[in-house]
């Protein structure tokens, strides 16, 4: 006994070395997940909306736009959208405002003149205009030595009823409170270890970073882009010991990163490995202790079963108050059991619906009446245009019609018999031949009335219900019985519904006080 429970200590051993690798796999997990998740946020968070209020700043713009005034040769009403540009300006994070037309004239404010070489329509945010038309494009962001500040252009199309293009509108617009948000939000955990957020163009330019002196330079680790395969993921960079997490924004053709040391996540598993080792330690001494414990408890857990064995033998388990309370309490859950299980046994027996026997209990009780050799009794119910019930006022309806039947059916045969659902509206009953056949034609009768009478809520709801007997006899099946009584049922249908037909006698017979032959010669024998 000792042995074995020293054998088990093992196994507590190889559960806690795979535990302390699962919690490291998980940890490691949960980090990854963490930084995408948090990569995400930060692009829901800040640059789409960022995004999203700079086009509407120029959607704005552009819907004061007329294409008349920048379809000639001269640009016509030039002071009026030189001032609402300027207000515009004043309220909006814009550096330029302009327009160039398709006859190389220029409107721009803040006002700048242009030599007289200059052609708008060979510009960048023009030929890039004009390549989307009915589009608003955004150009790759381009650092402004002029304004000292990183900057980058939406543009698009100005066009005539007729889809002629008669210039493009566009505006300047800095990434600079982006790039001040990211830098000034994380320049001090920068500084001290954590992680931070990159912003790159698609040819990996850095466009933010929490070192201002990398913006608008190539991305240190070059490798990094032919790493980023999906719309979003995460790697492991071993050479620098980072974990990145990107996210591209398609639009724009930019990839957000962020950025963490791989230190800081083996920090957070180093921390909870020494609580997770001292958790094993402390088990492993526990269970040492408790093994002398459980070895002992064991031993007298077996002298008792072997007591309570013995005790079997000789005609029943009784019990004492100074056996272990963990045996007493097995007794109890197997007494519990059986309960149980004829509780089970009750419910797969019984339709769910109606409460009556289902098919399975009435084939098993045919078939045993049979085997028994006494005669007996079969009648089956069908439920008259029980289709027509269910179409017309629906199957809830239907469903309390079949539980108002059932339940009048068992309250009237309880004593007679076995009441089932044999499937769908077909009631059937199994009943003992001890009684005159006139009783029992006027109980059959007497459902059948009681059915016809019942009370509905529905509106032009009558329910009648259709029979046929069939009686046993010797060499009779179990099938051939039921296609008695169901032939019966559908003689009762041919009749014009809503009565209980005998298709093996006639029902003038069954309502004389003598029973059918075989009835009476049972009833002499019995006495």
């Amino acid at each position: 006994m000792r042995l074995g429970l020293l054998l088990l200590f093992i196994p507590v051993l190889l559960l806690g070395s795979i535990y302390y690798l699962h919690m490291e796999r998980t940890l490691r997990h949960e980090q990854q997940q963490n930084l995408i998740a948090r990569n995400t946020q930060y692009f829901h968070t800040l640059i789409e909306p960022y995004l999203a209020t700079l086009k509407r700043q120029f959607t704005l713009i552009y819907q004061q736009v007329n294409y008349q005034d920048f379809s000639g040769p001269e640009i016509r009403h030039g002071e009026r959208y030189l001032q609402q540009w300027q207000a515009y300006h004043e309220v909006m994070e814009l550096d330029y405002v302009y327009v160039g037309t398709e006859h190389r004239k220029m409107l721009i404010h803040p006002s700048w003149q242009a030599d007289e070489k200059f052609d708008p329509r060979t510009r960048p945010w023009y030929l890039l205009a004009a390549s989307h038309p009915n589009q608003m494009v955004w150009t790759d962001p381009y650092y402004d030595y002029t304004l000292g500040t990183l900057t980058m252009a939406l543009a698009r199309v100005i066009e005539d009823p007729d889809g002629k293009r008669v210039g493009v509108l566009s505006l300047d617009t800095q990434l600079t409170p982006l790039a001040s948000w990211l830098n000034g939000r994380h320049e001090q955990s920068h500084h001290l270890g954590k992680g931070y957020q990159i912003l790159l163009n698609h040819d990996g330019l850095v466009l933010a970073h929490p070192d201002r002196e990398r913006v608008f330079k190539p991305l240190a680790a070059p490798d990094w882009l032919a790493r980023m395969h999906d719309d979003q993921g995460f790697f492991l960079d071993d050479a620098s010991g980072m974990m990145v997490s990107y996210y591209r924004i398609p639009e724009q053709r930019w990839i957000l990163l962020s950025i963490e040391p791989t230190a800081s996540m083996q920090q957070v598993i180093d921390s909870v490995s020494v609580n997770v080792q001292l958790m094993i330690a402390l088990a492993c001494i526990l269970y040492l202790l408790l093994a002398l414990l459980w070895a002992r408890y064991f031993r007298r857990m077996l002298g008792e079963i072997t007591q309570l064995i013995r005790a079997s033998r000789s005609g029943g388990i009784a019990y004492h108050g100074s056996r272990m309370l963990e045996l007493a309490k097995v007794y109890e859950e197997m007494d519990a059991a059986s309960q149980d299980f004829a509780q089970i046994r009750l419910q797969a027996n019984q339709d769910k619906l109606t409460g009556l026997y289902n098919r399975r209990f009435f084939d098993e009780c045919l078939q045993k009446r049979l085997n028994s050799g006494a005669p007996f009794g079969l009648v089956m119910f069908d439920l008259d245009d029980f289709k027509q019930v269910n179409d017309t006022h629906g199957h809830q309806a239907g469903d309390v019609v079949l539980k108002r039947v059932s339940k009048l059916g068992m309250h009237l045969f309880d004593q007679w018999g076995w009441f089932c659902r044999y499937g769908g509206e077909e009631l059937v009953l199994v009943f003992r031949l001890e009684t005159p056949m006139s009783e029992i034609a006027s109980l059959l009768e007497a459902f059948r009335l009681a059915v016809e009478k019942l009370e509905w809520r529905e509106p032009g709801l009558t329910v009648t219900i259709s029979g046929g007997v069939a009686f046993s006899h010797s060499g009779l099946s179990a099938k051939t019985l039921v296609e008695l009584a169901d032939s019966g049922v559908y003689q009762a249908k041919r009749e014009g519904k809503n009565r209980i037909c005998f298709p093996q006698c006639r029902v003038s017979d069954l309502m004389d006080e003598d029973p059918p032959p075989h009835l009476d010669q049972t009833r002499r024998h019995a006495h």
